[in-house]
Protein backbone atom coordinates (compact mmCIF):
# COMPACT_ATOMS: atom_id res chain seq x y z
CA UNK A 1 0.00 0.00 0.00
CA UNK A 2 1.42 3.39 -0.98
CA UNK A 3 2.08 6.06 1.62
CA UNK A 4 -0.60 8.73 1.97
CA UNK A 5 -0.04 11.92 0.00
CA UNK A 6 0.22 15.35 1.57
CA UNK A 7 -3.42 16.27 0.97
CA UNK A 8 -4.53 12.89 2.33
CA UNK A 9 -2.55 13.46 5.51
CA UNK A 10 -4.08 16.90 5.94
CA UNK A 11 -7.54 15.43 5.40
CA UNK A 12 -6.90 12.70 7.96
CA UNK A 13 -5.96 15.34 10.52
CA UNK A 14 -9.19 17.17 9.71
CA UNK A 15 -11.29 14.04 10.16
CA UNK A 16 -9.53 13.21 13.43
CA UNK A 17 -10.19 16.68 14.82
CA UNK A 18 -13.81 16.59 13.75
CA UNK A 19 -14.21 13.31 15.64
CA UNK A 20 -12.18 14.17 18.76
CA UNK A 21 -12.23 17.98 18.83
CA UNK A 22 -9.32 20.34 19.24
CA UNK A 23 -7.53 20.47 22.59
CA UNK A 24 -9.14 23.07 24.83
CA UNK A 25 -6.25 25.53 24.58
CA UNK A 26 -6.32 25.45 20.79
CA UNK A 27 -10.08 25.87 20.66
CA UNK A 28 -9.71 28.88 22.95
CA UNK A 29 -7.06 30.28 20.61
CA UNK A 30 -9.40 29.92 17.63
CA UNK A 31 -12.19 31.68 19.50
CA UNK A 32 -9.95 34.74 19.82
CA UNK A 33 -9.28 34.61 16.08
CA UNK A 34 -12.99 34.53 15.36
CA UNK A 35 -13.45 37.56 17.61
CA UNK A 36 -10.61 39.33 15.79
CA UNK A 37 -12.19 38.63 12.40
CA UNK A 38 -15.58 39.85 13.60
CA UNK A 39 -14.11 43.05 15.01
CA UNK A 40 -12.11 43.78 11.88
CA UNK A 41 -15.14 43.08 9.72
CA UNK A 42 -17.39 45.42 11.69
CA UNK A 43 -14.72 48.09 11.52
CA UNK A 44 -14.58 47.77 7.74
CA UNK A 45 -18.31 48.10 7.04
CA UNK A 46 -17.89 51.65 5.78
CA UNK A 47 -15.04 50.82 3.42
CA UNK A 48 -15.72 51.06 -0.34
CA UNK A 49 -14.73 47.46 -1.12
CA UNK A 50 -17.19 46.04 1.37
CA UNK A 51 -20.00 48.23 0.07
CA UNK A 52 -19.27 47.15 -3.50
CA UNK A 53 -19.23 43.46 -2.66
CA UNK A 54 -22.40 43.80 -0.56
CA UNK A 55 -24.19 45.31 -3.55
CA UNK A 56 -22.81 42.58 -5.81
CA UNK A 57 -23.89 39.61 -3.70
CA UNK A 58 -27.27 41.18 -2.93
CA UNK A 59 -27.86 41.36 -6.66
CA UNK A 60 -26.87 37.72 -7.07
CA UNK A 61 -29.66 36.64 -4.70
CA UNK A 62 -30.11 32.98 -3.84
CA UNK A 63 -31.05 30.86 -0.84
CA UNK A 64 -30.51 32.69 2.49
CA UNK A 65 -28.14 30.31 4.30
CA UNK A 66 -25.64 32.46 6.18
CA UNK A 67 -25.29 35.88 7.77
CA UNK A 68 -23.32 38.79 6.36
CA UNK A 69 -21.52 40.32 9.33
CA UNK A 70 -23.01 43.59 10.55
CA UNK A 71 -25.47 44.03 7.68
CA UNK A 72 -28.63 42.06 8.45
CA UNK A 73 -28.28 40.31 5.09
CA UNK A 74 -28.70 36.56 4.76
CA UNK A 75 -27.09 35.08 1.69
CA UNK A 76 -26.05 31.80 0.12
CA UNK A 77 -23.04 30.46 2.02
CA UNK A 78 -20.49 31.23 -0.74
CA UNK A 79 -21.80 34.79 -1.07
CA UNK A 80 -21.69 35.38 2.69
CA UNK A 81 -18.13 34.05 2.74
CA UNK A 82 -17.17 36.42 -0.09
CA UNK A 83 -18.54 39.48 1.66
CA UNK A 84 -17.29 38.57 5.13
CA UNK A 85 -13.81 37.68 3.89
CA UNK A 86 -13.63 40.99 2.04
CA UNK A 87 -14.57 42.86 5.20
CA UNK A 88 -12.12 40.87 7.33
CA UNK A 89 -9.17 41.83 5.11
CA UNK A 90 -10.17 45.38 4.20
CA UNK A 91 -8.34 47.16 7.02
CA UNK A 92 -5.09 45.13 6.81
CA UNK A 93 -5.60 44.45 10.51
CA UNK A 94 -5.75 40.65 10.23
CA UNK A 95 -3.63 38.15 12.16
CA UNK A 96 -0.23 37.18 10.77
CA UNK A 97 1.89 34.03 10.62
CA UNK A 98 5.64 34.00 10.13
CA UNK A 99 7.70 32.78 8.38
CA UNK A 100 4.95 31.96 5.88
CA UNK A 101 4.06 35.68 5.66
CA UNK A 102 0.32 35.26 5.45
CA UNK A 103 -2.90 36.23 7.22
CA UNK A 104 -4.87 32.99 7.54
CA UNK A 105 -7.95 33.80 9.58
CA UNK A 106 -9.46 36.32 7.16
CA UNK A 107 -10.02 33.58 4.58
CA UNK A 108 -10.71 30.58 6.78
CA UNK A 109 -12.95 32.02 9.50
CA UNK A 110 -15.51 33.57 7.08
CA UNK A 111 -15.70 30.25 5.22
CA UNK A 112 -16.17 28.32 8.45
CA UNK A 113 -18.84 30.71 9.74
CA UNK A 114 -20.79 30.56 6.48
CA UNK A 115 -20.51 26.80 5.98
CA UNK A 116 -21.21 26.14 9.65
CA UNK A 117 -24.33 28.29 9.71
CA UNK A 118 -25.60 26.69 6.51
CA UNK A 119 -25.05 23.22 7.99
CA UNK A 120 -26.50 24.02 11.42
CA UNK A 121 -23.18 23.26 13.11
CA UNK A 122 -22.42 23.92 16.76
CA UNK A 123 -20.03 26.63 17.86
CA UNK A 124 -17.48 24.02 18.89
CA UNK A 125 -17.65 22.39 15.46
CA UNK A 126 -17.08 25.74 13.77
CA UNK A 127 -14.09 26.47 15.99
CA UNK A 128 -12.57 23.05 15.33
CA UNK A 129 -13.01 23.40 11.58
CA UNK A 130 -11.60 26.93 11.55
CA UNK A 131 -8.61 25.81 13.60
CA UNK A 132 -7.73 23.02 11.20
CA UNK A 133 -8.28 25.25 8.18
CA UNK A 134 -5.97 27.92 9.58
CA UNK A 135 -3.33 25.29 10.34
CA UNK A 136 -3.56 23.94 6.79
CA UNK A 137 -3.22 27.42 5.30
CA UNK A 138 -0.08 28.33 7.24
CA UNK A 139 1.52 24.94 6.68
CA UNK A 140 1.04 25.32 2.94
CA UNK A 141 2.65 28.73 3.27
CA UNK A 142 5.61 27.17 5.07
CA UNK A 143 5.99 24.82 2.12
CA UNK A 144 6.82 27.91 0.08
CA UNK A 145 9.27 29.45 2.55
CA UNK A 146 12.87 29.64 1.32
CA UNK A 147 15.38 29.67 4.17
CA UNK A 148 18.20 30.76 1.86
CA UNK A 149 16.24 33.80 0.74
CA UNK A 150 14.70 34.32 4.16
CA UNK A 151 11.39 34.98 2.49
CA UNK A 152 8.34 33.33 1.01
CA UNK A 153 8.67 32.15 -2.58
CA UNK A 154 5.04 33.15 -3.03
CA UNK A 155 5.95 36.73 -2.12
CA UNK A 156 9.09 36.72 -4.26
CA UNK A 157 6.95 35.82 -7.27
CA UNK A 158 4.32 38.47 -6.55
CA UNK A 159 1.79 35.93 -5.31
CA UNK A 160 -0.49 36.61 -2.35
CA UNK A 161 0.01 33.51 -0.20
CA UNK A 162 -2.75 34.70 2.12
CA UNK A 163 -5.47 34.10 -0.42
CA UNK A 164 -3.81 31.26 -2.32
CA UNK A 165 -3.21 29.00 0.68
CA UNK A 166 -6.25 30.47 2.42
CA UNK A 167 -8.48 29.03 -0.29
CA UNK A 168 -7.31 25.52 0.59
CA UNK A 169 -7.63 26.10 4.32
CA UNK A 170 -11.12 27.49 3.79
CA UNK A 171 -12.07 24.43 1.75
CA UNK A 172 -10.87 22.07 4.47
CA UNK A 173 -12.86 23.95 7.11
CA UNK A 174 -16.00 24.04 4.95
CA UNK A 175 -15.64 20.37 4.05
CA UNK A 176 -15.38 19.39 7.71
CA UNK A 177 -18.60 21.28 8.43
CA UNK A 178 -20.32 19.79 5.39
CA UNK A 179 -19.95 16.29 6.80
CA UNK A 180 -17.45 15.01 4.25
CA UNK A 181 -15.19 12.13 5.28
CA UNK A 182 -11.39 12.19 4.89
CA UNK A 183 -11.62 11.31 1.20
CA UNK A 184 -14.16 14.06 0.62
CA UNK A 185 -12.08 16.60 2.55
CA UNK A 186 -9.05 15.66 0.44
CA UNK A 187 -11.09 16.15 -2.72
CA UNK A 188 -12.35 19.54 -1.52
CA UNK A 189 -8.78 20.64 -0.82
CA UNK A 190 -7.64 19.24 -4.15
CA UNK A 191 -10.32 21.20 -5.98
CA UNK A 192 -9.47 24.35 -4.03
CA UNK A 193 -5.83 24.09 -5.10
CA UNK A 194 -7.00 24.95 -8.62
CA UNK A 195 -9.01 27.92 -7.36
CA UNK A 196 -6.69 29.95 -5.14
CA UNK A 197 -5.42 33.23 -6.60
CA UNK A 198 -4.05 36.65 -5.75
CA UNK A 199 -1.37 39.02 -7.06
CA UNK A 200 0.47 41.60 -4.98
CA UNK A 201 0.84 44.29 -7.64
CA UNK A 202 -1.86 46.35 -5.93
CA UNK A 203 0.66 46.91 -3.12
CA UNK A 204 2.81 48.78 -5.64
CA UNK A 205 0.45 50.66 -7.90
CA UNK A 206 -2.93 50.61 -6.19
CA UNK A 207 -6.37 49.17 -6.75
CA UNK A 208 -8.97 47.85 -4.32
CA UNK A 209 -8.80 44.29 -5.67
CA UNK A 210 -6.50 43.18 -2.83
CA UNK A 211 -9.36 43.83 -0.42
CA UNK A 212 -11.37 41.01 -1.99
CA UNK A 213 -8.57 38.43 -1.99
CA UNK A 214 -9.62 36.84 1.29
CA UNK A 215 -13.27 37.10 0.35
CA UNK A 216 -12.67 35.27 -2.90
CA UNK A 217 -10.60 32.66 -1.05
CA UNK A 218 -13.44 32.07 1.42
CA UNK A 219 -15.98 31.94 -1.42
CA UNK A 220 -13.83 29.48 -3.38
CA UNK A 221 -13.26 27.32 -0.31
CA UNK A 222 -16.96 26.98 0.43
CA UNK A 223 -17.64 26.31 -3.25
CA UNK A 224 -14.90 23.67 -3.43
CA UNK A 225 -16.46 21.82 -0.49
CA UNK A 226 -19.85 21.96 -2.20
CA UNK A 227 -18.30 20.60 -5.39
CA UNK A 228 -16.72 17.71 -3.51
CA UNK A 229 -20.04 16.98 -1.83
CA UNK A 230 -21.59 16.68 -5.29
CA UNK A 231 -18.96 14.21 -6.47
CA UNK A 232 -16.21 16.29 -8.08
CA UNK A 233 -12.68 15.17 -7.24
CA UNK A 234 -9.14 16.49 -6.95
CA UNK A 235 -5.80 14.80 -7.70
CA UNK A 236 -4.20 12.92 -4.78
CA UNK A 237 -0.77 14.47 -5.42
CA UNK A 238 -2.16 17.97 -5.80
CA UNK A 239 0.26 19.48 -3.25
CA UNK A 240 3.59 17.79 -3.98
CA UNK A 241 3.16 16.70 -7.61
CA UNK A 242 5.25 17.92 -10.54
CA UNK A 243 2.32 20.01 -11.73
CA UNK A 244 0.91 20.51 -8.24
CA UNK A 245 0.25 23.41 -5.92
CA UNK A 246 3.72 24.00 -4.49
CA UNK A 247 5.77 23.52 -7.64
CA UNK A 248 3.40 25.63 -9.72
CA UNK A 249 3.54 28.54 -7.28
CA UNK A 250 7.04 28.25 -5.81
CA UNK A 251 9.09 26.06 -8.14
CA UNK A 252 12.03 23.94 -7.06
CA UNK A 253 12.55 25.88 -3.84
CA UNK A 254 9.28 24.56 -2.42
CA UNK A 255 9.28 21.93 0.31
CA UNK A 256 6.28 19.62 0.61
CA UNK A 257 7.78 17.94 3.67
CA UNK A 258 7.46 21.21 5.59
CA UNK A 259 3.70 21.08 5.13
CA UNK A 260 3.33 17.84 7.10
CA UNK A 261 6.31 18.10 9.46
CA UNK A 262 5.10 16.90 12.89
CA UNK A 263 1.52 17.23 11.66
CA UNK A 264 -0.89 16.62 14.52
CA UNK A 265 1.92 16.82 17.09
CA UNK A 266 2.98 20.43 16.69
CA UNK A 267 0.49 23.19 15.93
CA UNK A 268 1.48 26.48 14.30
CA UNK A 269 -1.87 27.94 15.34
CA UNK A 270 -0.88 29.47 18.72
CA UNK A 271 2.10 31.26 17.19
CA UNK A 272 0.01 33.34 14.79
CA UNK A 273 0.11 36.85 16.19
CA UNK A 274 -2.47 39.61 16.31
CA UNK A 275 -1.56 42.99 14.86
CA UNK A 276 -1.45 45.90 17.32
CA UNK A 277 -2.28 48.26 14.43
CA UNK A 278 -3.25 47.93 10.75
CA UNK A 279 -0.35 47.54 8.33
Amino acid sequence: MSAPTVVQRLATLAEDVRRDGLPAELREDVSRRVLDVLGNSLGALGQPAGKSVAALVTGWGGTPEATAIGTGLRLPAPSAALLNGTLAHSLDFDDTHLPSVLHPSSSVVPAALAAGEAAGATGAQVLDAAGVGIEVAVRLGMGGYDEELGNSEFFERGLHATSITGTVGAAVAAAMLSGLDADGIAHAAGIACSMGAGLLEANRTGGTVKRIHCGWAAHAGVTAAQMARHGLTGPPTVIEGRFGFLYAHCGERSDADAVVDRLGEHWELPGIFFKPYPC
